[in-house]
């Protein structure tokens, strides 16, 4: 741990500059990326409100891509807004960004309360906000694969392996991290808040599985001429259905179906667990006051005598 400690105190010294600007800043500079994520939580949060409860940033790439018509007062919104609602529900939900954003913020600035600063408050967040990413992910593809029959999401072959591989680094990591907090002076923060909110996530995980309400059904028809179907159990809005499932390309053809319980099921369920593992990687310190150990020892040395 000391070797580590002085690795990152060499880091947060390093006086070394390019252009006026320091290499190691990305590592030590934990205020400047606090205001980044800020941006991105705060962009993130406008473009889910503007675009829609369950909208994806690929619906932001319209006006992204015509940014310069838009400046220059020319643009079509009602064409801009047409051709967002083509991915609306397909992909990566804004909410994500928002979510993970406002843990690293919320994670750096206890860690910081705590004494964790620069370098090692960076790498000490972003690891184990990368470990809550992986952990939900891994739980979803498992999740999606027993209940809808799409085993293709959890099969190590081109692409999906890549994204495995990503889920499973990002546990790795963020184990490797609990490892040395708590070989060290911190714990976990085991409490009874962590049991609820441990509760709740079951609950929402339960909920999700065996949803009580109302299921779009879809029908795709697959390479062999055979019907897949969606199931009732861990139903979802965005159905990625590998139309193909006997080649050896694990990759999902987007389907949408909109239901806006189902969706804030899911996106409750996201934050619950988010907050559950994000309290529970809030360490608390153990450091024991050496000389307050000592004068314990002596008292009780001296009643014994």
């Amino acid at each position: 741990m000391k070797f580590l400690e002085s690795v990152f105190d060499r880091i947060d010294k390093q006086k070394v500059e390019f252009l006026g600007v320091s290499p190691y800043a990305v590592l030590w500079n934990v205020k400047g990326w606090r205001k980044y994520f800020s941006f991105c939580v705060i962009a993130a949060g406008f473009c889910w409100i503007f675009l829609g409860f369950d909208s994806t940033w690929s619906m932001a790439l319209p006006y992204i891509e015509n940014l310069s018509v838009i400046l220059a007062g020319k643009a079509d919104w009602a064409a801009l807004w047409a051709e967002s609602q083509i991915y609306y529900g397909v992909g990566n939900h804004f909410s994500a960004p928002v979510i993970y954003g406002l843990l690293w913020i919320l994670l750096s600035r206890h860690y910081d309360s705590i004494g964790v600063h620069k370098s090692l408050n960076f790498c000490i967040t972003t690891s184990l906000g990368l470990m809550n990413i992986g952990a939900f992910e891994v739980l979803w593809n498992t999740g999606y694969a027993v209940f809808q029959n799409q085993m293709w999401t959890i099969t190590f072959q081109w692409k999906q392996v890549a994204n495995l591989m990503m889920f499973g680094g990002f546990l790795f990591l963020g184990l490797l991290v609990v490892l040395y907090m708590v070989t060290g002076e911190y714990r976990l923060r085991v409490d009874r808040v962590f049991v609820g909110l441990f509760v709740l996530s079951v609950l929402c995980w339960g909920l999700w599985i065996l949803y009580p309400g109302p299921v779009g059904n879809i029908d795709v028809v697959l390479a062999d001429g055979s019907v897949w179907s969606n199931t009732r159990f861990f139903p979802q809005t965005y159905y990625a259905v590998d139309v193909n499932p006997w080649d050896k390309i694990a990759i999902g053809v987007p389907h949408y179906v909109e239901n806006n319980w189902i969706h804030l099921l899911n996106t409750f369920t996201k934050v619950v667990f988010t907050a559950m593992l994000g309290y529970l990687f809030a360490f608390k310190e153990t450091t024991i006051n050496s000389r307050e150990v000592y004068d314990k020892s002596v008292v009780m040395a001296l009643g014994e005598t």
